[in-house]
């Protein structure tokens, strides 16, 4: 698919919002859509109001607005959300999916771009982890991702062609869900000592936004990856207490305190191959964590 109209959904989150830039950027006309119907004050655009349940209303939408492929970024976003509440969390997610694929098919939308997770994996280890890997998820989350996956697999023999993408963990200025460099970074631009009763010795992998959006980009346009789903991730596993040295290296007056064990929303997933979403995608992470991090310390600098 080269140009065409793109509905993104979750277009006012952190991952939609830069994935409608960057298809713009690419020639694209990009339909952003969000369930908000208040536009967030840090969006460079305005969204059309779509709440993505319902068969009938969503393939009206696609229809009427000539919809030629979707960039699938909406929903709970994050295992640190909704982790009381797992009916909301699977119903939204897995719901909103099989709603979504349904409607494509009644509107012949053939190419939808599903944004799944690393999530999905569950806890692997040190076991290095490539898209051959079994989905062993068991949280809610995790589970939904993989629910989502499924459907998409289901409906290709129905005319809808899907790439899977399972970004690590994405991070970037607009993220608003718990994000370490966020806090971390925030805290010290704000002459506030940062405390996590956990993270020394947890290893963690990152993808910027920025790469995700170039990601979802090659998705959309790839005659290679259909049906198939591609890890994201910049390259290198660091331990949160890593991070935080990277952060006091560029801001000396950080405070940061960080106790031993796991992040008590996430689990060990081992390091990630991205070589097939480089084979099939022409996919490359272009913005280290370092480098992530400088940026971050910019854009942050400019709202305190």
């Amino acid at each position: 698919m080269n140009g065409g109209r793109v509905l993104v959904t979750g277009a006012y989150g952190l991952i939609g919002h830069q994935a409608v830039l960057a298809l713009r950027a690419a020639g694209f006309e990009a339909a952003p859509t969000d369930i908000l119907t208040e536009r967030p004050v840090d969006t460079t655009f305005a969204a059309s109001p779509l709440a993505i349940s319902g068969v009938e209303p969503l393939s009206q939408f696609l229809k009427a607005h000539r919809i030629e492929a979707i960039v699938h970024a909406a929903g709970v976003s994050g295992p640190m959300l909704g982790r009381d509440r797992p009916h909301v969390v699977l119903s939204t997610n897995a719901g909103g999916a099989l709603d979504l694929y349904e409607a494509a098919r009644r509107a012949s939308v053939r190419r939808i771009v599903l944004l799944s997770s690393a999530a999905a994996y569950g806890e692997t280890a040190e076991t290095p982890i490539d898209e051959r890997t079994p989905l062993g998820a068991t949280d809610a989350y995790g589970v939904s991702k993989i629910c989502s996956e499924r459907i998409a697999r289901a409906y290709a023999s129905h005319g809808v062609d899907t790439v899977v993408l399972r970004p690590c963990w994405v991070y970037g200025p607009r993220r608003r869900t718990t994000c370490v460099i966020k806090t971390m970074i925030a805290d010290a631009l704000c002459g506030q000592p940062t405390r996590f009763p956990y993270g020394a010795g947890f290893p963690r992998q990152f993808v910027h936004v920025v790469d995700v959006a170039e990601a979802v980009v090659a998705a959309v346009t790839t005659s290679k990856g259909v049906q198939s789903a591609f890890n994201l991730a910049d390259g290198r596993r660091y331990h949160l207490d890593e991070v935080a040295q990277l952060v006091s290296e560029r801001l000396p007056a950080a405070q940061i305190e960080m106790a031993s064990g796991p992040d008590p929303d996430d689990v060990i997933c081992g390091p990630m191959d991205i070589s097939a979403a480089e084979a099939a995608l022409a996919w490359r992470p272009g913005i280290d964590l370092p480098t992530g991090i400088d940026q971050m310390i910019v854009a942050l600098s400019r709202q305190v």
